[in-house]
């Protein structure tokens, strides 16, 4: 791998480390993980409080990186340059779409870890909790990562 694959594949990880721990944050406060992904950008959509469609990725990490000033990115400090550059290198739209879909497994990967991740973390802590609302709350969560994971199942197929 050179290194602009690997600089371009780094940025890639830490974009979707940023949303899959924003998704968690959301899910914790009570946001659902719907079955579906943002028509923009791939990522897996979140049910808000007031029972709206709400992407991660588009209300707050490609934000917050449009916002980082050109020291932190390259090619003129706009990240969704290297996304459309490498988006035009690919000749037809069917490589095109291959490449977007990908994007979305990475998601749905990077999701799906994050939630199991959680549920290791909630059951270790089921055991060892004496308090019953402790164990009301992480049985709550247990349930929610659960439902979470069936519904990035049934993203994927």
């Amino acid at each position: 791998m050179d290194k602009m694959s690997q600089e371009r594949y780094n940025r890639s990880r830490e974009r979707n480390d940023r949303i899959s721990a924003l998704m968690g944050q959301y899910m914790l406060r009570g946001y659902r993980m719907l079955g579906s992904v943002c028509e923009v950008c791939g990522t897996v959509l979140l049910k808000n409080l007031d029972q709206e469609d709400y992407c991660v990725a588009c209300k707050e990490v490609d934000v917050d990186l449009d916002t980082q000033p050109p020291a932190a990115t390259q090619d003129s400090g706009n990240p969704r340059l290297e996304t459309d550059t490498v988006s035009q290198s690919h000749q037809n739209d069917e490589a095109a779409a291959g490449k977007h879909s990908s994007l979305s497994q990475d998601a749905i990967n990077t999701a799906v870890q994050a939630v199991n991740e959680k549920i290791l973390w909630a059951s270790c802590e089921l055991k060892a909790s004496h308090s019953t609302g402790e164990c009301h709350q992480l049985c709550q969560l247990l349930k929610t990562c659960a439902e979470t994971l069936k519904a990035l199942k049934e993203v994927e197929r």
